[in-house]
């Protein structure tokens, strides 16, 4: 089976899809893949990078509190004031000896809120010795007490170790103060100002929900510096981790990463390569155009040119400017074609014209008009003097059948009333011959009758319609009929009866 061609519409367009699209397409994708993992490793290093500085922010910051935490113990100052105390000192001179000393070395500090002396000789009694930050002494000494007995307890065998301890929502860093016999006397609980200890953190990008681990703590810090507890630690699915070191304490926190998108992170960068896409379009909409001008459209041209030669319009030309050289070529080559098929029509019609004429100039020759005419009408006088009428009007209708094939006028037309005339004395005669099982019916309309019309172009129709179907019946009925339709006249024959297909 012959494999149907493609146009050439397709095959351009497809050509311009494949040798130019598509490989823009893919260079774009694949600089977008590549500046998407460039991007990528680039906002991985400057995680490390934020993340590390803020652990060694913040784990700065926890040494600068445990050293401050053993300044108060290696000072002597809290010790001296208690042994004055136990050498029968004042409660009132103890505290405002602690009071001054705790005032000058932390109130200016603010990663504290309040630091909190407890003695553990009963003698002192419940007396708490604090410095606050930003926070009325009573209430912070208030949340203190709540938690005391608790921080206390779990500081009776912690010798000089530090511990950090949370409650109430506060972080507190706890150590013991030694005596010289290395007893301890007090313990100094630090409540620590969480915002400003962890504020590196929260500055870090592209993390969220940040847990800290803290000598066995898991908590979160909240917006107002409040700090929560946390059962559990999070999944570590899906989430980055940094460790830090304190001395013997180990601490840590883990986040999770709000993740990396070139696009998104860089509106502009999207806006801009869009827009740079965009560019593309009017250019495919400029070689749309430029094809439906040069190529699409005098395509056409030549097909509906090529149609209506075919439909019969023989000698058409296009009237159309070319839009190229090339079509112009065509164009003359189709207008020289069609004007040369024109005259070979002509001049083959005019042969077989001339044949025809020939040869019925040739039958006719063959022919005595004169005789002929002369014995019919000697038959026609004879029977009307035996009054038989029915042979005379055949024989009239005979010598009017004779005069239309003998055409001694040579007339190439004639009035459609005339080739009527010549149909009319054709059904006569087979009237004559069928009877009455034989009916005609005429609806011709008045206004075309002056017709000129192709010589004998109406009766042979009727003849054939006769001959090859009503006398074979033995009757039937025949119709015929003549009109104008939009500028034309119609002759139509009809019969009620069928044909073969060997009639066909």
């Amino acid at each position: 089976m012959k494999k149907r061609p493609i146009s050439l519409r397709k095959s351009v367009v497809g050509g311009i899809l494949l040798c130019w699209l598509l490989p823009v397409i893919m260079v774009v994708a694949l600089a977008g893949v590549l500046l998407e993992r460039n991007y990528r490793q680039s906002a991985e290093q400057e995680l490390r990078i934020g993340a590390g500085n803020a652990l060694r922010q913040v784990q700065n910051m926890l040494e600068d509190t445990v050293t401050d935490s053993k300044a108060v113990s290696y000072d002597g100052v809290v010790r001296n004031a208690y042994r004055d105390y136990q050498g029968g000192g004042t409660r009132a001179a103890l505290y405002q000896s602690v009071n001054d000393y705790l005032s000058r070395e932390f109130s200016r500090n603010d990663r504290y809120k309040a630091v909190f002396i407890t003695f553990w000789d009963p003698q002192v009694g419940a007396d708490t010795y604090v410095i606050s930050r930003g926070t009325t002494g009573s209430s912070l000494s208030r949340k203190y007490r709540l938690t005391q007995g608790e921080i206390l307890e779990s500081m009776a065998d912690a010798d000089t170790a530090i511990r950090f301890y949370i409650a109430d929502q506060e972080l507190y860093m706890t150590r013991n103060l030694l005596d010289s016999s290395f007893t301890p006397y007090a313990t100094i609980s630090m409540m620590l100002d969480a915002q400003t200890l962890f504020r590196p953190l929260y500055s870090i990008s592209r993390i969220t929900d940040i847990c800290i681990q803290l000598d066995g703590w898991q908590f979160r810090m909240g917006e107002d510096g409040t700090l929560e507890v946390l059962e559990e630690v999070p999944d570590s699915q899906e989430r980055v981790c940094f460790q830090g070191e304190l001395e013997d304490h180990a601490w840590s926190f883990s986040a999770r990463g709000v993740g990396y998108s070139l696009w998104k992170d860089s509106l502009e960068l999207g806006w801009a390569v869009l827009a740079v896409a965009l560019q593309g379009v009017p250019m495919l909409g400029a070689g749309a155009v430029l094809f439906y001008r040069h190529v699409t459209r005098p395509m056409e041209t030549l097909a509906q040119a090529n149609r209506r030669v075919q439909e019969g319009e023989r000698g058409y030309q296009i009237a159309a400017a070319a839009p190229n050289v090339e079509f112009e070529r065509l164009f003359d080559n189709f207008n020289s074609m069609s004007a040369e098929l024109k005259n070979q029509f002509e001049r083959s019609y005019l042969e077989q014209q001339a044949t025809q004429r020939a040869k019925i100039k040739a039958l006719q020759s063959q022919i005595n008009p004169h005789f002929l005419n002369n014995t019919l009408e000697i038959i026609n006088w004879e029977a009307r003097l035996a009054d038989n009428q029915r042979v005379s009007a055949m024989i009239e209708a005979l010598s009017t059948m004779l005069n239309a094939v003998l055409d001694r006028d040579d007339r190439a037309q004639i009035p459609l009333s005339e080739e009527l005339g010549y149909v009319d004395a054709y059904l006569y005669i087979i009237r004559e011959r069928l009877g009455e099982g034989f009916r005609v019916y005429q609806q011709i309309h008045p206004e075309v009758m002056g017709q000129m019309i192709p010589r004998l172009i109406l009766q042979p129709l009727v003849e054939n319609a006769v001959e090859h179907d009503i006398t074979a019946r033995r009757g039937g009925v025949l119709r015929v009929r003549a009109y104008r339709q939009e500028g034309d006249v119609m002759l139509e024959v009809e019969h009620d009866g069928t044909m073969t297909p060997e009639d066909r």
